[in-house]
């Protein structure tokens, strides 16, 4: 009877000190997730067992309310369960209490405990982690900065905390445009500028002296006056940072004639071809660009 006592006193209050023996304790172990196995470890129960005990009058109390006693008479029940229960335990057989495990004693006459596994409720879950595109973690790599396993390349060591006042980057690709620039222009110079006439053979230039006639005057070409500047874009955003990181990437990319423009107090930043031709020679500069980037132009001035 009192094995059946010590469960119920043990799962009413989380705890059960029973006089002469040793105090029962119900531990709450909580949930586990292995990141190793990929495995989430429901919250359990455990029961522990010292040999350690200070009465709190739990059992007693306990007696007297299943047994309609009061405190003294129930005191005397209480020992003589207790008299049984160690008579139980020096005789070498397991005692066994319901729900909880068994006590015995071991060859050198202390008491051990095996506890018994308590049923779970839930099951060990299998759970794979989700990563999101917008808190995705970013794994700084010199000057590379790999953002959802895509490699972002940056033209200085990414820096956590820019001091205030040091040098942006931008510094950097400012020059790097005024190069492509340069180089651009002279890429397409071809388009740009009408080829210039061909070179007279010698047997055209000599001419037969002629008596007393007035020496020829080289015909010169008249400079073409008719020519326009202006761009063809294929890409725009809508903030600088943001046009001058994709900038360093196209020169990366070896397109060097690409630059950055902005028109008047528009907040729009547009990467762009520049050009200087005839105004009938746009639509090939439009196709030309369009072809090389697999993008929708058009020409802004």
């Amino acid at each position: 009877m009192l094995q059946q006592y010590i469960t119920e006193v043990l799962f009413k209050q989380q705890t059960c000190s029973l006089p002469q023996v040793g105090t029962f304790t119900l531990q709450h172990i909580p949930a586990h997730f292995s990141v190793v196995e990929q495995v989430l470890t429901p919250p359990r129960q455990q029961v522990s067992f010292e040999t350690r005990w200070e009465d709190d009058g739990s059992c007693l109390h306990w007696i007297s309310q299943k047994e309609n006693l009061i405190e003294s008479v129930a005191s005397l029940k209480l020992e003589k369960y207790l008299q049984e229960f160690r008579e139980m335990l020096q005789s070498g057989q397991p005692v066994d209490l319901p729900g909880i495990g068994s006590l015995r004693l071991d060859p050198l006459g202390q008491v051990r405990f095996t506890a018994q596994e308590l049923p779970d409720a839930w099951q060990p879950l299998e759970l794979a982690p989700v990563l999101r595109s917008d808190a995705a973690p970013k794994v700084l790599q010199g000057t590379t900065e790999v953002v959802n396993h895509e490699v972002v390349e940056h033209t200085e060591a990414v820096l956590e905390d820019e001091p205030r006042g040091r040098f942006r980057w931008w510094w950097v690709v400012l020059p790097l445009a005024v190069i492509g620039a340069g180089l651009a222009a002279w890429i397409f110079k071809d388009e740009i500028m009408p080829p210039a006439p061909a070179a007279k053979s010698l047997e055209q230039t000599v001419t037969p002296p002629v008596q007393d006639s007035i020496p020829a005057v080289a015909e010169t070409v008249p400079p073409v006056s008719d020519s326009i500047s202006y761009y063809v874009v294929f890409e725009k955003f809508p903030s600088k940072e943001k046009a001058e990181k994709k900038l360093a990437q196209r020169i990366a990319w070896g397109h060097s004639e690409v630059v950055l423009f902005t028109s008047g107090d528009s907040a729009v930043y547009h990467l762009a071809v520049p050009f200087r031709s005839l105004p009938a020679d746009t639509a090939a500069a439009k196709d030309s660009v369009a072809d090389k980037f697999k993008m929708p132009v058009y020409i802004a001035h």
